[in-house]
């Protein structure tokens, strides 16, 4: 245990030199600048940096990423240890296996994240002073107090509020007379989070899905979603979590519902829908080309989408837009095949969020966006679909869903279409409560949720962003991988979802899980 003697507080403005002597009787602190002794005491350990050569004496042996020769001549170079001189080989290692555990610049990190300040020098203090066996729980109890203690409620709520409005591209008022607030989709998603409960509400919760933020005690209290003074869905009908909020249907409005769907689609996937990732790839694609009005129909040359293509619309079954249309680089039915199976269900919001009735019958319906022709007419559910029962596959009951098959609980198996003949999306919000239900069933939709965690945690970027990438690999112990150089504790994917799946849902549970574990608190 490091023991306190002599503590000098104040400015210290001194040579290197006198800061390289300093250091060795310097307190950790991980809050400070480089070069401030504000803090500095006397008899105490020269604290680890877990890298270099921790030997000051030499003799020969460094497990760091430098080369080293002779009695401790240390150089800069090659990310693999190499020794002569006395000393021995060392074992090729990563950058991962150079990391050594310190709680207090983790607590430093976690701090930042979850009240968006540092942690106070007595924190610090407070796992500095303990024995090393001693530190992990006391690092386990601060992070516990910022969860879940009121008096951090304010910050730890607003913290959360900000990553989902990153996270959703969204946030404050709109500028447009008439349009629903952007703050409440954020707001619902952080009150998920901040309140301990089932994420899967996201897409599900039929009630009290805008709720009104107190900045002052960090509370968020449930409220109906309103356009101006009237709901925007009539009464009598759930909502679908996010997906009927009026701010997100009334900010990302368009053509074809086509900004809504890469919302969605890249929101709970985690995966850009601009690419081919943007569809459903597979090595063993759907029914290429179909078309009996056509006397001589086109191969699409790359066509990789598990549907058959013909079930949308195209030049092969009449369509306004040409969906079937490709060439060398681009194959628009690879992403659309997918997206418009969803789209339809979204179009049921006009510009300012407000849930308005389709116009007609079945098949014949038409809808509150636009469609990209002449004359910029309303789309109708054939822009998006084949639904003429003498032109197109399955005698033209091509209906909506989520995807062509996907993954639940861990077998991968083919949803059912949207029955929307009926009334589940003329005189309700039914079918968008369907397509809600199956998105929180998809693995790659939890799977999507706890990476969202794992990547705030880490730092980076938006996953969609980059890919769907985790910068810091979650698969590390995959394939041909397994087990080579992976400290214990390592996280993956597969133990992440399943922690988040065994914990009801939570994801304030997989936010702690990360922020405890081994990979978070090593540097």
């Amino acid at each position: 245990m490091k023991q306190r003697t002599v503590i000098k507080r104040g400015v210290i403005v001194a040579s290197a030199a006198v800061l390289a002597t300093a250091y060795g009787c310097e307190r950790p602190n991980p809050n400070k600048a480089t070069g401030d002794a504000s803090a500095q005491f006397e008899q105490c350990a020269t604290p680890s940096t877990g890298s270099g050569n921790n030997n000051p004496t030499g003799g020969g042996k460094t497990t760091s990423a430098s080369t080293t020769t002779g009695a401790g001549a240390t150089s800069g170079g090659p990310t693999t240890a190499a020794t002569t001189g006395g000393g021995t080989n060392e074992p090729e290692k990563t950058e991962l296996d150079l990391r050594v555990i310190d709680y207090t610049e983790a607590l430093r990190t976690a701090s930042i994240l979850l009240i968006g300040d540092l942690p106070s020098l007595a924190d610090v203090h407070a796992i500095g002073d303990l024995a090393p066996d001693q530190q992990k729980g006391k690092y386990e109890e601060l992070i516990d107090a910022m969860l879940n203690d009121p008096k951090f409620a304010p910050r730890f709520s607003q913290s959360m509020i900000d990553f989902f409005k990153y996270t959703f591209k969204m946030g404050g008022q709109s500028t447009t007379a008439g349009e629903p607030s952007r703050d409440t989709a954020p707001f619902f998603a952080a009150q998920l989070l901040v309140e301990d409960k089932d994420w899967t509400n996201i897409v599900t919760q039929k009630t009290g899905t805008c709720p009104t933020y107190d900045m002052a005690t960090g509370k968020f209290t449930a409220a109906e979603c309103m356009v101006g003074a009237t709901p925007s869905i009539p009464n009598g009908m759930g909502h679908a979590g996010i997906l009927t909020n009026p701010g997100v249907q009334s900010l990302f409005f368009g053509n074809l519902s086509f900004r809504r769907q890469r919302f969605f689609h890249e929101t709970f996937l985690c995966k850009s829908a601009n690419e081919t990732a943007g569809g459903e790839p597979t090595a063993s694609p759907g029914k290429n080309v179909n078309c009996p009005n056509v006397a001589m129909p086109d191969t699409i040359v790359g066509y990789s989408n598990k549907w058959d293509v013909s079930v949308i619309s195209g030049k092969c079954n009449v369509g306004r837009i040409d969906f079937h249309a490709w060439n060398a680089n681009i194959v628009c039915s690879n992403c659309h095949s997918t997206w418009n199976h969803r789209a339809p269900l979204y179009s049921v919001f006009d510009s300012n969020g407000k849930w308005n009735a389709p116009m007609g019958t079945y098949p014949d319906l038409t809808f509150s966006v636009k469609t990209p022709v002449d004359g910029n007419p309303n789309a109708v559910l054939k822009d998006w679909l084949c639904v003429d029962p003498a032109k197109c596959p399955n005698g033209g009951v091509n209906y909506p869903q989520w995807k062509y098959d996907a993954s639940v609980g861990g077998t991968v198996q083919q949803l059912q279409p949207i029955n929307i003949s009926s009334n589940t999306l003329q005189n309700s919000t039914a079918a968008l409560q369907q397509l809600g239900d199956q998105i929180s069933k998809d693995d790659e939709f939890l799977d999507c949720s706890t990476k969202r965690i794992w990547n705030y945690a880490m730092g980076r970027a938006d996953i969609a962003e980059i890919g769907g990438r985790n910068w810091v690999y979650l698969d590390r112990n995959a394939g041909d991988k397994k087990n080579k150089n992976n400290p214990p504790g390592l996280l993956t994917q597969e133990a992440l979802t399943k922690y988040f799946k065994s914990n009801g849902y939570s994801l304030k549970k997989v936010l702690r899980f990360v922020l405890v574990s081994d990979d978070f608190v090593r540097f």
